[in-house]
């Protein structure tokens, strides 16, 4: 065989066989380590939608960056939306309070990646930071109650049924100190047509506003900047009493997820927290930590099993 031809047969032989195996042609191009070929996560609304939406692009951003494949973020209006799709797989991590995080573990759709850490004070007046924070009963300042016992027979408003600072960690507190019977109603003790139950923090809030309600259970990051409520509304409100503590928010995976890819999440995550401190602070009130799941979620079990006795 001449020389040429023997050279454009090497050469065809060649080609063939790296069209047939890309990775052949780049050894740069690794295969993604995900199953998905992005991820999706939830994360709770605020009131600044403008802010909290350049929030979640920086975000999406940086965890993309750490795990090499788009990363899409939204904003569902309750944890059921992020629980069903956590289950049919449409939501890969959900941003939910504790009690939230506890009915995806019991449910087999969820478990904790990891939780926030928040710095603040207690209710004896001392600083901390942990993976917890505290439930605050909100007044306006002209009143002159000096804790919720105060409040016998008066109309208060909880952010909903379901909300962990802002009715399951109120309502807990009230049976340990002993103004609610377990297993009794919370009607006994504030009056009939008195309960008011909101769909979160800013509707229960506005009771109190608008004079419909003497306090409002909410958490105590209320105040942060303009996330919930305006500075105007902040400066006619006061904490009437704390509550807690309360297990933080939590980073929760789906269970379908294979636990080498929830633990990329994870550690990017826990990386952007390092680097990025202030758009965690600006997201989450504070940081995030690992924590060991069934530790983090004991307490608000307990205050569960407790206040789901109540009758109303």
């Amino acid at each position: 065989m001449k020389p040429q031809l023997l050279l454009l047969s090497i050469l065809f032989f060649f080609f063939q066989a790296c069209s047939e195996n890309p990775e052949s042609i780049s050894s740069s191009e690794e295969k993604s380590p995900f199953s998905v070929k992005s991820i999706n996560i939830a994360l709770k609304p605020n009131k600044n939608v403008q802010a909290q939406r350049e929030d979640e692009i920086s975000l999406g951003s940086a965890l993309s960056k750490r795990i090499g494949i788009p990363v899409k973020i939204t904003t569902p209006t309750n944890k059921s939306i992020i629980e069903a799709g956590l289950a049919n797989k449409t939501i890969d991590v959900g941003y939910v309070s504790s009690s939230d995080a506890i009915s995806f573990a019991d449910n087999e759709v969820g478990q904790v990646l990891v939780a926030g850490q928040h710095a603040s004070i207690n209710p004896e007046g001392k600083a901390y930071k942990g993976a917890f924070y505290y439930s605050v009963w909100l007044c306006l300042k002209d009143k002159p109650y000096q804790s919720i016992s105060d409040l016998k027979g008066k109309s208060i408003a909880f952010s909903s049924r379901t909300n962990t600072s802002g009715y399951l960690v109120p309502c807990w507190d009230l049976i340990k100190k002993g103004l609610i019977k377990e297993g009794g109603s919370l009607s006994a003790y504030f009056g009939e047509n008195n309960v008011f139950y909101g769909t979160g923090y800013v509707s229960a809030v506005e009771q109190v506003l608008e004079g419909k309600a003497e306090a409002a259970a909410v958490s105590y990051y209320v105040f942060d900047k303009d996330k919930h409520l305006d500075l105007e509304q902040r400066e006619k409100l006061r904490v009437l009493q704390r509550q807690g503590p309360v297990a933080s928010h939590t980073f929760c995976a789906r269970n379908s997820l294979p636990e080498y890819e929830r633990n990329l999440i994870k550690k990017a995550l826990l990386e952007i927290v390092e680097e990025e401190p202030e758009l965690c602070q600006s997201l989450f009130g504070g940081t995030l930590i690992s924590v060991d799941p069934e530790m983090h979620l004991m307490a608000p079990r307990q205050a569960k099993s407790k206040v789901s006795t109540l009758k109303d």
